[in-house]
Formats: C-alpha cells, sequence, structure tokens
C-alpha cells in the first residue's frame, strides 16, 4: 500500500483528524506536521486530534517516542493543552504513545485507542 497522510478539521465537533495509510517512518510524521504548521492548516486553538493509524504500519520503534514528544514540546504553541488521540491496532504500536505521554503529561495528553468512538470519546471528555 502506497504511504498516504490524509486530514481534515471537522468544525462542529472541532476535532482536527489525520488518516495514515501504509509504511510511516518517523520522519513522515515530523514533516507532515511541520508542513501543517508552516501553512496554518491546524485552526487556531484546536485542543483535540484524533489520528487514525489502522490503516498503516508505523516503522517507528518505540525509542523514538522521546523524538515525538519532543516535537511537540517544541510547536507546545500548537498543542498545549491538547488531547491526542492515536487509533491503533497492532499492539506493538501502542507503546509509542504511552512513552510519548509520559514526556509530555504536563503540557498534552496521548492516549492509544482501538476504536474510533473510544478515541472520539475522550478527546471530547
Amino acid at each position: 500500500m502506497e504511504k498516504k497522510i490524509t486530514h481534515w478539521y471537522d468544525a462542529e465537533s472541532k476535532i482536527f483528524y489525520k488518516y495514515y495509510y501504509g509504511d510511516i517512518e518517523y520522519i513522515d510524521l515530523i514533516e507532515d506536521w511541520s508542513k501543517l504548521i508552516a501553512e496554518n492548516k491546524i485552526p487556531k486553538g484546536v485542543k483535540k486530534f484524533i489520528l487514525d493509524y489502522r490503516k498503516a504500519n508505523l516503522l517507528t520503534p518505540p525509542h523514538m517516542a522521546m523524538e515525538i514528544a519532543n516535537f511537540y514540546k517544541e510547536n507546545i504553541s500548537w498543542f498545549h493543552h491538547a488531547k491526542v488521540a492515536l487509533i491503533m491496532q497492532k499492539p506493538e504500536q501502542v507503546v509509542i504513545p504511552i512513552l510519548a505521554n509520559e514526556e509530555c503529561s504536563d503540557e498534552l495528553e496521548f492516549r492509544p485507542f482501538y476504536t474510533l468512538e473510544a478515541a472520539f470519546s475522550w478527546v471530547n471528555g
């Protein structure tokens, strides 16, 4: 499957969604967020994010969770007090948001979920 990242903002629920497809590496995560930030594609004040990895192979090893956390901290003006729900159905992927959350818990929250419904409920809670 070809690597692809799509995104859209639901103005009604005020949730920013990202969908990942294919083999996704650390650099893909960072480059896509950087582009969205540089082009002001994330509406100001958004604090709810749902990242869907169900159709992706996240090739980022767990030790990269610190680098991911650092990226969010370096861009905290976009993510301060945000909830970032990650939909992941592959057990080996779940460790990354757990480790990233340990690094960022004062500034924002990461949490893995198995379903869209559970992620939606948490970001709205």
